[in-house]
């Protein structure tokens, strides 16, 4: 079992589909996001710091897959 897909189906389950396709990350999160992004290719991050991107790189999946099926739902 894909625990991804299990989290999209437990968060569709209690999140409408509109709310889920709606969502987006303030600015203030896509600008530090970006920020460790340089840090990353410049290679001056911290291993804190590529953690921290790595862990914003999963949600950022989760998020896609959560609205793919929103999509789904939204249009039955």
């Amino acid at each position: 079992m894909n625990p991804y897909a299990t989290l999209v189906d437990f968060m569709l389950a209690n999140i409408s589909p509109e709310k889920v396709l709606s969502f987006r990350v303030s600015e203030e999160v896509h600008d530090y996001f970006y920020s460790l992004l340089d840090k990353e290719k410049n290679g001056t991050a911290t291993p804190d710091e590529v953690e921290t991107i790595n862990n914003f790189m999963n949600v950022e999946h989760i998020m896609r897959l959560a609205k793919a099926k929103a999509k789904q739902y939204a249009h039955q």
